[in-house]
């Protein structure tokens, strides 16, 4: 029955640790994934800036015979 104990509670020990080594690593990829978001967004919102800027040439339309 001891073993039982000694085992659950390593094992919560073990668990704790490795999840908050974890969390860490977990923290750093969403704080670069936001970083890329910003960038991406703001290249988008350029790129929707330039569209808005450039006109787009009009074809001429010629008459049918």
């Amino acid at each position: 029955m001891i073993t039982i104990i000694v085992s659950f509670l390593v094992g919560v020990v073990t668990g704790a640790l490795v999840a908050r080594n974890n969390i860490k690593k977990l923290n750093v990829l969403v704080e670069e994934a936001k970083q890329l978001a910003e960038v991406a967004e703001k290249e988008l919102n350029e790129l929707k800036a330039d569209l808005e800027k450039k006109p787009t040439r009009k074809r001429k339309t010629t008459p049918k015979k």
